[in-house]
């Protein structure tokens, strides 16, 4: 099976995609929706091209359960969700940029899901409810 996979279109992920790495390659943007959490999901995203649109990983459902943080390397506290009350990581597009090499990596309890994002900029990646 292939584990890693350039995206250029909305997905929705399912517990088969577990493990992989998707590489985010649309300049528009786009959602990749999560599938419902089950205890050891994991993911990871990169942007391969810089966004002119936002691209966002959301929970099934718009549910509010997610938590995490945004580490960047521009010295800069990024944006946290310390309570499981965020449903959207965002990629963000022109001026607060996000570039090409940003990340995160989202992994499920069973019940919440957990994201450590990492970004050049501290405004290129949020965690919104």
């Amino acid at each position: 099976t292939t584990r890693a996979l350039a995206l250029t279109a909305a997905t929705t992920l399912t517990a088969v995609d577990s493990g992989k790495t998707f590489f985010l390659d649309l300049a528009g943007g786009f959602a990749v929706t999560l599938p419902a959490p089950a205890i050891g999901l994991n993911f990871e995203f990169f942007v391969k091209t810089a966004p002119t649109g936002n691209y966002t990983i959301v929970t099934a459902s718009s549910s509010q359960i997610l938590a995490g943080l945004v580490h960047s390397s521009d010295g800069v506290d990024g944006d946290s969700e310390t309570a499981f009350t965020a449903t959207t990581i965002t990629f963000v597009a022109a001026g607060s940029a996000s570039t090409i090499g940003d990340g995160c990596r989202v992994i499920s309890d069973g019940t919440n899901w957990y994201a450590l994002c990492f970004c050049n900029i501290s405004t290129g990646i949020t965690i919104t409810g």
